[in-house]
């Protein structure tokens, strides 16, 4: 099976009204990951997680851009 994922926004820029990012995150001191469901742009996401982030100061947050999966059966 081969196939790649395509980012759902421009990979090189990220302008403030871009869609296709949501937020990730992971624990500071530990293994533990994952991402907060839902699209928005990345300049929602980017004050989001900066909301998150000073909420719980145990995780850290990012804005992150949605990659779809694209592979061949």
């Amino acid at each position: 099976m081969a196939g790649n994922f395509k980012p759902r926004a421009n990979s090189l820029t990220r302008r403030s009204s871009d869609t296709g990012y949501q937020i990730g995150w992971k624990l500071k001191y530990g293994f533990e990951r994952g991402h907060l469901e839902g699209e928005m742009t990345y300049g929602e996401a980017k004050k989001k997680a900066a909301e998150l982030e000073a909420k719980d100061p145990e995780k850290a947050f990012w804005p992150e851009m949605i990659m779809d999966p694209n592979f061949e059966h």
